[in-house]
């Protein structure tokens, strides 16, 4: 990954942690670990349940990132817009 991509990941696990009440270690850490318990446990339950249900089926995680909506944030997230 290059510098700039690196720097853009930095600048969203800040902004998420700050959302989230995580630091951006934390978030680091559990994205890389898989431990989707640690980033939800500050939203609200019903929001950290619709998640988890979205994360838990494959298939509907894959159908919401091909929406052009999440296509478009992710390419505003890595500064391909």
């Amino acid at each position: 990954m290059s510098n700039e991509n690196n720097k853009k990941f930095e600048n969203l696990f800040k902004s998420v942690s700050n959302q989230l009440g995580k630091s951006p270690e934390e978030l680091k850490q559990a994205s890389q670990n898989g431990d989707i318990e640690n980033l939800l446990e500050n939203l609200n339950p019903s929001d950290a349940q619709k998640i988890k249900k979205i994360l838990a089926n494959k298939n509907m995680a894959n159908k919401i990132l091909a929406t052009p909506q999440a296509q478009n944030l992710i390419k505003k997230l890595l500064g391909e817009s």
